[in-house]
C-alpha cells in the first residue's frame, strides 16, 4: 500500500500538468457574434464571416426569418453547451452549441465553422432549436432551422 502511494502522487502531479481541451476564442466569438447579429436584424451582407454557403440570397433570407421566431429582447444568459473540432489534410471544422438563455425558452444554436490554408474562421453553418424552461422540449416545437450546404470533407 506504501508502494502505491507515491505512484499514484506522480501521477496525479502528472495529470495536473495537462489542460483540458477548450474552445476556440476566435470561433467562439465569431459564433455568438452572428447569433447576435441575427437577433438583433443586422444586414448580414455586411458579415466576412460568413462562407459562401450562407452568402446566397435564399440563405440570408433564412436567417432573417430567424429573428421572427426568437423571444423578444436580449438573452438573460449564454452559455457554451458543447463543441467539437474535427481536423484533416484540408483543414479544420468546428460545432459550437450556445444556449441562450430567455425567461419563457433557451435557444440552442449550432454554429458550423471551417478554417483551411488561410488560418481563418469562415461560418458554414447554422442551425437553431428551443428548449421550454427547465431544459425540455417546447411544445409545440418550432421547426429547427438549420442553414448550410452539404457536408465538406476538409
Amino acid at each position: 500500500m506504501r508502494a502505491l502511494f507515491p505512484a499514484a502522487l506522480v501521477a496525479a502531479a502528472s495529470l495536473s500538468a495537462c489542460s483540458l481541451p477548450t474552445v476556440d476564442k476566435e470561433a467562439d466569438a465569431k459564433a455568438r457574434a452572428l447569433y447576435d447579429q441575427i437577433r438583433t436584424g443586422a444586414d448580414l451582407s455586411a458579415n466576412p464571416d460568413l462562407g459562401p454557403e450562407l452568402r446566397t440570397p435564399e440563405a440570408r433570407a433564412g436567417l432573417a426569418e430567424i429573428r421572427a421566431s426568437l423571444p423578444p429582447g436580449a438573452p438573460t444568459a449564454v452559455a457554451n453547451r458543447s463543441w467539437s473540432f474535427n481536423a484533416g489534410t484540408g483543414g479544420t471544422t468546428a460545432r459550437l452549441v450556445h444556449a441562450y438563455t430567455y425567461p419563457s425558452a433557451t435557444v440552442l444554436t449550432e454554429t458550423v465553422l471551417a478554417k483551411g490554408g488561410d488560418k481563418v474562421w469562415t461560418i458554414t453553418g447554422f442551425h437553431l432549436k428551443f428548449e421550454a424552461p427547465g431544459g425540455t422540449p417546447s411544445h409545440p416545437a418550432p421547426p429547427a432551422v438549420t442553414i448550410e450546404d452539404q457536408p465538406k470533407d476538409v
